[in-house]
């Protein structure tokens, strides 16, 4: 185990970012991930110039524009990113997330459901009456849950199929400040259940069929602390598009004009994704149906759903001035690269079945690389010292007149007030 960071600058990036090595990370500190994310954000930065760029993306921005606005805006920001070290209770979570991966599962046939088992299971939950929450067919595991104490443990020795309705008080630190403290019904119906069957960590076989090409459980740790590094350098990366786009918006666009009807529609779209389409396959009336959407649509939400207007019809300014283009080859082409061979076939399959889908991704990525522009132009910083215990969570923003509102650094991730209650439901 790498020992303390050691008190040098971390690597800063402008633009093109240099790392301070480009040798292979091999302690597991905060520092060798910030070595990971330096690399990550340069292969970003070096990779979205393969788009395909008209002449025109030489021409300087209109003076006064959004995109000049932009620009400018992000050439003043500078982002400080904590590069977390790999600690060894990750690396035992991955292990457990491979065991599970490569595992079994037998149906439990008129049989007692026993903690750790998993249950599929129809939920709607009511507050005050009004539907808060809504699952279909969802595949949960029976343990304790810190935002719904004592639900899934009523499941303990139940025989499914059973249908019932429980009633519990939400935590006060419930995700949804305004959910807190209330009483919650739920009316379950449980489908069935089944146990996982898991191998052991350090069976030959597993190790094998890891594909990681180790020989021993102490190989395999390794290797994963080595992905996981990795993996929380593109993390750091990601929350640094995140932060430049917040504080984009704080300073240049709270007070810019969006549409209404665009922000209607996202509220819409949010709605129908955390529950309005579970509660139309549950068959809930159209009148409980608005009243959830009115109820979801909250100052909040509204606020939210501003903001990812706002941001995407920024990028897609920087994407027509730049004239980035993405096609559906790309897209293919990704997926013959990246995806495992195992689950080529599948992604391709759902792809050429969903033609929305395919056209989605390709969106994203187009604009994707014109928020790499705009990152191009920030300067960012992974700092490796030890994690503040007050990490801050970025907070909504109001929908207006806040341009001398700040953000402060931390995880880049949505608030508390817009996490969902079947997230909730979800979170082990």
């Amino acid at each position: 185990m790498a020992g303390p960071p050691k008190k040098t600058p971390a690597p800063a990036v402008r633009g093109r970012p240099q790392t301070a090595s480009t040798s292979k990370a091999t302690g597991r500190d905060g520092r060798a991930v910030s070595l990971e994310a330096g690399r990550a954000l340069q292969q970003a930065l070096d990779q979205a110039p393969n788009a395909k760029v008209a002449v025109k993306a030489e021409a300087p921005a209109q003076a006064g524009s959004l995109v000049e606005r932009a620009e400018r805006a992000a050439a003043g920001i500078e982002l400080v990113i904590k590069a977390l070290p790999i600690e060894p209770e990750l690396v035992e979570r991955r292990l457990l997330e491979l065991r599970k991966l490569i595992s079994m599962t037998e149906p439990r046939v008129k049989a007692a459901i026993e903690v750790g088992d998993e249950v599929e299971l129809d939920v709607l939950g009511y507050i005050d009456g009004k539907v808060f929450m809504a699952q279909q067919a969802a595949w949960l595991e029976v343990r304790p849950n810190l935002f719904l104490p004592g639900l899934m443990e009523t499941f303990v020795g139940l025989v499914p199929p059973e249908s019932s309705v429980l009633q519990l008080r939400l935590p006060e630190h419930y995700p949804v400040a305004e959910q807190r403290g209330k009483v919650a019904a739920f009316a379950v119906t449980l489908r069935r259940a089944r146990r996982r069957i898991m191998p052991d960590a350090d069976d030959p076989i597993f190790i094998q069929l890891t594909s990681r090409k180790v020989k021993d459980l102490a190989g395999l740790k390794a290797k994963l602390a080595d992905e996981l590094a990795e993996e929380r350098g593109r993390l750091c990366v990601d929350e640094a598009k995140v932060g430049l786009l917040r504080q984009l918006y704080v300073s240049i666009g709270v007070d810019d004009d969006v549409p209404n009807e665009l922000i209607e529609d996202e509220l819409r779209k949010r709605w129908k994704a955390h529950i309005g389409d579970a509660m139309a396959l549950q068959g809930v009336s159209m009148d409980d149906q608005k009243k959830s959407l009115a109820d979801f649509s909250t100052t909040t939400m509204r606020a939210e759903s501003r903001r990812t207007i706002w941001e995407q019809r920024v990028l897609e300014a920087v994407a027509e001035a730049h004239a980035i283009e993405a096609t559906e080859a790309e897209v293919h082409k990704m997926i013959a690269e990246l995806a495992p061979d195992i689950r080529r076939g599948d992604i391709e399959g759902v792809l050429y079945q969903q033609a929305s889908l395919s056209k989605d991704i390709v969106k994203n990525l187009r604009l994707h690389r014109a928020l790499l522009v705009l990152l191009g132009k920030a300067k960012v910083r992974f700092d490796a010292g030890p994690a503040s215990s007050s990490r801050v969570v970025l907070q909504p923003l109001p929908t207006t007149g806040s341009g001398g509102a700040s953000t402060r650094s931390g995880a880049a991730r949505p608030s508390g007030e817009a996490t969902t209650a079947a997230r909730g439901l979800k979170k082990k």
